[in-house]
């Protein structure tokens, strides 16, 4: 990987990108077809943030496009979890939407003058956990069900510390050269490869695991030589 020019992963980001908007009609599979509208979804969402992330570090805001990582990662790893449950994954999805539906209406209810109608319509809705819901709702059990040894969620873990106020995110506004410490308007540049190339993973990752979910995995073929280019594994691996 380190032999992979920042050119290169550039270039392979926005070949991914082009071909994602240029493929063709889907043909959903029919046991899956809830997952497949579902995995669009997030599939369309993490080409756009691939886009907004690269526009980001083209205006010098590297240190900003961490935080669109952050979710172009946790979208990416959800869809692989997606792919691999199918019908029964999107259930899960659903589930767990209604239920949060359900939580914020009750904290509603007590903070706010809520339309009781509207409240009613959120509560009379069918509720009923399942094992995916539950799975769903955490994301570190989504990442252990795809990576046991965690290395996904440490992945997650590091970027989520650019997204919430932490150390991590305010340091490199810190220079600790001078005595005392002087403050900086501008961040610290950090290595700007480590954007692009967690980039390309999202794309090819997410790529594939929409792909496996569509008829004749139309995309199969230029994912799997991109990310041979690049030297990045083509697909997460399959949940057993």
């Amino acid at each position: 990987m380190s032999n992979i020019t920042q050119q290169q992963y550039r270039g392979a980001i926005e070949k991914l990108i082009v071909d994602f908007r240029a493929s063709g009609p889907i043909e959903t599979k029919r046991r899956t077809h809830q997952a497949v509208l579902i995995g669009y979804g997030w599939c369309a969402e993490v080409h756009r943030l691939a886009e907004a992330t690269m526009h980001l570090v083209d205006h010098g805001l590297a240190h900003e496009s961490l935080i669109l990582l952050r979710t172009m990662f946790e979208t990416t790893v959800s869809l692989h979890w997606l792919s691999q449950k199918g019908d029964a994954g999107a259930l899960g999805v659903f589930t767990e939407g209604d239920r949060a539906n359900r939580a914020t209406a009750g904290d509603m209810q007590t903070a706010f003058n809520v339309p009781q109608d509207l409240l009613d319509q959120i509560n009379s809705e069918p509720m009923e956990k399942t094992e995916e819901s539950e799975v769903f709702r955490r994301f570190w059990a989504q990442c252990d069900e795809i990576d046991p040894r965690r290395q996904l969620y440490t992945v997650y873990r590091y970027l989520c510390g650019y997204a919430h106020p932490s150390s991590v995110s305010a340091l490199p506004f810190i220079e600790y050269s001078t005595e005392p410490p002087s403050l900086r308007s501008e961040p610290k540049k950090g290595p700007s490869s480590v954007v692009q190339v967690t980039v390309a993973m999202c794309l090819i990752w997410a790529g594939r695991a929409f792909d496996e979910m569509v008829n004749g995995k139309p995309r199969k073929q230029v994912l799997r030589s991109t990310a041979k280019e690049l030297g990045l594994i083509p697909i997460l691996p399959a949940i057993s």
